[in-house]
């Protein structure tokens, strides 16, 4: 055998044909939620489950990998998903983490930044200024369209989106929600939904008020104002449906997440500041961070066509 036979057969990085990129971004994240619950240990009893759950979630690629072929196609579809599944779960720990890691939020430093940007706290002064009912109803009807902008387009994907479409819709979703977790970790804000005194008025009988006051009843955890994570993923299903989806669906979700970025600070929930951040965040990691990754991925596993 010759020299250029041997170069020729020479194997790159092996990878199992199964694990994605997003795999891996979902297993490093179960490991820095690991370590974040065994500091936490000695604060609270509950801390040494949590430690041992994530620990035990980080080694799920390796079933994956162990999986191979030899799964349902209903299998075959959770593979591809699963690492959304954990966005929900994730964020009910976050509240959890605020109150035991952290002493006090950073609310004074992001609210400094937002009166030294607007020159006034935006989310104090609009709805007092504005608050006819109708206009009202039509901002929290906006804000509840966070719900859908992002809900909707993850159900087409998921029954009739491409292989490609699935693997890049949920790689690019789950990073933006997982980034926004670790800045919460490591710098909460807690924001002006819980820290201020909410402007009383007609504007409390409307439907689409009353609706998204039981929905974030349900929902809200502590630190986790900067940035703000509805706008990032609603910025990020702009996107998404500029990249994937008919223009008619594309320009319903940039119309969409824009009014989710104006809401969140009409309805209270959010300074200025925090919405801002919001779409730049998401634009930073689409456009910038998630090409790197996977030039870096591919460069590692370049037998591998899957992201």
């Amino acid at each position: 055998m010759g020299m250029g036979d041997s170069d020729a057969i020479k194997p790159g990085p092996s990878k199992p044909e199964h694990l994605k990129l997003v795999d891996q971004i979902s297993a490093a994240y179960n490991v820095l939620l690991a370590v974040v619950w065994a500091t936490l240990i000695p604060q609270w009893p509950y801390a040494w489950a949590l430690f041992l759950t994530h620990g035990a979630a980080a080694l799920l690629p390796r079933l994956i990998e162990r999986a191979g072929d030899g799964l349902t196609p209903v299998g075959r579809l959770l593979r591809d998903i699963y690492p959304l599944l954990w966005i929900l779960a994730f964020w009910t720990e976050l509240d959890f983490i605020r109150r035991l890691l952290h002493d006090a939020a950073y609310d004074r430093v992001i609210g400094g930044l937002d009166a030294a940007l607007f020159g006034v706290h935006l989310d104090e002064v609009w709805m007092p200024a504005m608050p006819w009912v109708w206009f009202s109803e039509i901002m929290h009807l906006a804000y509840f369209g966070y719900y859908l902008t992002v809900i909707l387009p993850l159900l087409y994907m998921l029954f009739k989106g491409s292989r490609e479409m699935r693997h890049d819709m949920t790689l690019r979703v789950v990073l933006v929600y997982f980034a926004c977790y670790v800045v919460y970790i490591a710098f909460p804000v807690d924001g002006p939904h819980f820290l201020s005194e909410h402007y009383q008025g007609p504007h409390q009988q409307g439907l689409f008020y009353r609706l998204e006051r039981v929905l974030q009843g349900q929902g809200d955890s502590l630190g986790c104002a900067f940035p703000s994570s509805h706008v990032a993923a609603s910025t990020t299903m702009a996107y998404l449906g500029v990249r994937w989806f008919s223009r008619p669906v594309a320009v319903l979700l940039v119309v969409a997440a824009a009014g989710v970025a104006v809401s969140t600070v009409y309805t209270q929930n959010h300074f200025a500041i925090d919405s801002v951040a919001g779409i730049l965040f998401a634009l930073w990691i689409n456009v910038l961070v998630v090409p790197v990754l996977m030039r870096w991925w591919r460069s590692e596993y370049p037998l591998s066509d899957i992201q």
